[in-house]
């Protein structure tokens, strides 16, 4: 099943009410983050992706945790099979940002 994409501000909602409801804990930003980006991947959402670097291939793949990951290799490698460090993906995985994504 391939998984939706939100928006920026849809994300940003997200990420603001989970911040309010966490806010008496001191859960950091970052912390609020990354729960958030695993609560919507458990549920088919995904956050935004990073800019990719243009410096490397700039194919990107969302982990089951719902963390981006963009390959490592040349930008004009041989291929489809991508490298991201600690994944591997081809352009046919439904996670691989070469699928056209919807937003919701």
């Amino acid at each position: 099943m391939a998984r939706t994409i939100l928006t920026g501000d849809q994300y940003k909602a997200a990420c603001t009410a989970a911040a309010g409801r966490l806010r008496a804990a001191r859960v950091g930003s970052d912390d609020v983050a990354d729960a958030v980006a695993a609560a919507l991947a458990a549920v088919g959402l995904l956050a935004p992706p990073f800019d990719p670097d243009p410096d490397t291939c700039t194919a990107m793949f969302a982990d089951p945790d719902g963390d981006w990951w963009q390959c490592q290799d040349d930008p004009d490698h041989d291929g489809t099979d991508h490298d991201g460090g600690d994944w591997g993906w081809s352009d046919n995985d439904p996670n691989a940002d070469t699928i056209p994504r919807r937003t919701v």
